[in-house]
């Protein structure tokens, strides 16, 4: 899927951003398809606001953490979408971005501060929406998330405080039933029959 918006044209986000914002975000609809990929043509516009040395010190970072192939930037400092895409599929990949993401503007997503919060904002209502949904549908100790100004916006450790006390149990039925209807801001670690690890949700 392609977009353009006033600045120019569609940028891949990283999946740290966008690991909630997949969840039904009417205010950010715009914003939101840049998540279904890069331009078809491949065009430089990964991180368009780095500087050489910026682009540079995250491709060196990328191979540094597990993604040994990450090319090098371009003479402006841009990298190719349709191949640092490819190269960040997967948990590998993943993870480098996690690692490395805060040497570029922005974390890489072309993006401006104002417009990360906002997402991040609605983010954090999807997923206190998903909470009382959860309640409504009979997991009364379901608690909300807390916000966070890192990554996605969401932070899931009061859920997953829940799970560790022994006051929210994932392997119910009940929990899985409602999991179902309201379950698609909720993150994978909080999926019936999941253990969350400690400190998962912490700025997820």
């Amino acid at each position: 899927m392609n977009q353009h918006t006033a600045t120019g044209p569609a940028r891949p986000w990283p999946r740290w951003l966008r690991s909630t914002a997949l969840a039904f975000v009417p205010a950010a609809t715009l914003l939101l398809a840049a998540a279904c990929g890069g331009s078809s043509a491949g065009t430089n516009t990964f991180a368009p606001d780095a500087t050489q040395p910026q682009s540079l010190a995250f491709a060196k970072c990328m191979r540094a953490n597990g993604v040994p192939s990450f090319p090098d930037p371009g003479g402006q400092g841009t990298f190719n979408n349709a191949q640092v895409q490819a190269l960040t599929t997967g948990p590998q990949g993943d993870n480098a971005l996690h690692q490395c993401r805060s040497v570029l503007p922005n974390a890489g997503t072309g993006l401006t501060v104002t417009q990360i919060q906002e997402i991040q904002q609605q983010n954090l209502r999807n997923a206190v929406k998903s909470a009382h949904c959860m309640r409504a549908h009979g997991i009364t100790n379901f608690p909300d998330p807390a916000g966070s100004t890192q990554s996605s916006g969401v932070n899931w450790q009061p859920v997953i405080s829940a799970t560790q006390t022994g006051g929210l149990n994932l392997n119910t039925p009940s929990y899985e039933a409602a999991y179902k209807i309201c379950g698609r801001p909720i993150p994978p670690f909080l999926a019936p029959g999941a253990v969350p690890p400690p400190g998962a949700g912490g700025g997820s």
